[in-house]
């Protein structure tokens, strides 16, 4: 919640490495958890008035038609590439944390293109904090059609992607693309975990229902955080958690 990811992205691998759960099954039950964790934290972004609606709902609309279709691509992915294509995405958002150090909070003024739907947005915090920027709609609307399979086909709801790319390409403040993100994911993780409940791709118990407990509290405690913490400093730390995943990930494709 702190970095506007749901965990999907350490949950994933920690079900599929130390729990040993089918791919399909590892997606599934890590995106019904990111679910719950980011309906728990988004009502705590809105109480502090930083979450941007608008965009919000913008991007739930777009990403659900992936997270509807990722779940029936998964089914057909042998269990060896699905561990390699994890980990090359984990190891991806390792080498994006080191080379990416714009990811700080502070915006650069880009330039959309002729034509492009862009809008000028303004959010005003409960601490009396204004954040005022501009971006273009139309591509973060196609950013987010992406970013609903991704999200859905491995698990991951999307949110440690979608948040350094709103920060370094629309212009988002990092507090409002944090809360922004775990808000529009709170819907289309919703969305696609269903589908993978309806195909039978979900570990109810003991995973589910343990695991739920800490998300929700998790969800709570990292989304009041976020006044506090540096979102920077979070990510640097998930650094070596998340690389050493991903190769993990990799031996383990390569290998069976």
């Amino acid at each position: 919640m702190l970095v506007g990811a749901g965990g999907g992205f350490i949950l994933g691998p920690v079900l599929l490495i130390f729990l040993g759960l089918e791919p399909a099954v590892a997606a599934g039950t890590s995106l019904a958890l990111v679910a719950v964790n980011s309906i728990s934290g988004s009502q705590v972004y809105r109480q502090l008035g930083l979450v941007d609606v608008r965009s919000g709902f913008l991007f739930a609309a777009s990403a659900i038609p992936g997270s509807v279709l990722a779940p029936f691509v998964l089914t057909q992915v042998a269990p060896s590439s699905f561990r390699i294509l994890f980990g090359l995405l984990l190891v991806g958002l390792a080498v994006q944390m080191v080379v990416h150090p714009r990811f700080s909070g502070s915006t650069r003024e880009s330039k959309p293109r002729a034509g492009a739907m862009v809008r000028e947005r303004r959010v005003a915090t409960d601490d009396g904090q204004v954040f005022e920027y501009r971006f273009s709609e139309s591509a973060a609307a196609v950013f987010n059609l992406f970013l609903g399979f991704v999200s859905s086909f491995f698990g991951t709801g999307g949110g440690f992607l979608r948040t350094p790319v709103l920060v370094s390409f629309f212009n988002f403040p990092l507090r409002v693309a944090v809360a922004t993100s775990v808000f529009s994911l709170s819907f289309y993780s919703t969305t696609g975990a269903l589908v993978h409940a309806s195909l039978g791709h979900i570990d109810w118990y003991p995973t589910f229902v343990w695991a739920g407990m800490g998300f929700v509290a998790g969800g709570q405690i990292g989304a009041r955080l976020s006044n506090k913490a540096s979102g920077t400093w979070v990510l640097r730390l998930l650094l070596v958690v998340v690389l050493g995943l991903g190769i993990q990930l990799l031996i383990e494709g390569i290998i069976r």
